[in-house]
C-alpha cells in the first residue's frame, strides 16, 4: 500500500518541518497562536480524515495524523499512519519513534486520544495536499527559496 519512497518523502518533510521553525514568512517566527489557530483549524476539519478512513481511496499516496508525545520536561510532534477512529481515540500505526518514549517504536500500534492530535494531512499520488495545516503554516513562513526546495523535496501541490 505505501512506497518505500514515500517513508523517504516522510522523513525529509519532518527534517524540513523542524528546520524551518526558525523565522520565516520571510523571516518571521510561528507565534503559538498561529500554531494554535492551525491546530484548531485540523480539528474542525476533521471529519474529512474520518471519511478517508472509511473506504481507503486508491489516489491517495499517505494518509497520516500528527500526535503530540509528551515527556516530563519535553515534547515531540509527530506524524503517524492512523488505522482507526472510534469514539474520540485514534488508532495509530508508529512511522518514526519517540526519542522521549523508547517503548513507542517504528511500526507500534498506539491509541490516542483525539486531543492528542494536532494536525491531519491526506497526499494524493499527484502530490496534491489535502489537510495539513501546520505543514501550510510552517510553508507561509518559509522563504521562497525554502519553499522551492520543500516542493521539490516532498512532491507536494500546496494550493
Amino acid at each position: 500500500m505505501h512506497k518505500p519512497l514515500q517513508w523517504t518523502k516522510i522523513l525529509l518533510l519532518c527534517v524540513l518541518l523542524i528546520a524551518s521553525c526558525s523565522p520565516s514568512l520571510a523571516g518571521t517566527p510561528i507565534t503559538d497562536e498561529q500554531f494554535d489557530a492551525a491546530v484548531e483549524e485540523a480539528h474542525q476539519t476533521m471529519d474529512t480524515l474520518r471519511q478517508a478512513l472509511l473506504p481507503p481511496i486508491e489516489s491517495y499516496d499517505f494518509v497520516g495524523v500528527k500526535i503530540r508525545f509528551t515527556g516530563e520536561t519535553s515534547y515531540e510532534d509527530i506524524w503517524t499512519q492512523p488505522l482507526d477512529y472510534f469514539d474520540g481515540y485514534f488508532t495509530i500505526k508508529m512511522i518514526d519513534g519517540v526519542l522521549i518514549d523508547p517503548a513507542l517504536n517504528t511500526d507500534r500500534v498506539v491509541v490516542v486520544p483525539l486531543s492528542k492530535v494536532l494536525d491531519w494531512v491526506i497526499v494524493e499520488d499527484d502530490g496534491n495536499l489535502i489537510g495539513g495545516y501546520t505543514i501550510r503554516l510552517t510553508y507561509e513562513h518559509m522563504t521562497a527559496e525554502e519553499k522551492k526546495e520543500f516542493l521539490k523535496v516532498t512532491g507536494y501541490k500546496i494550493r
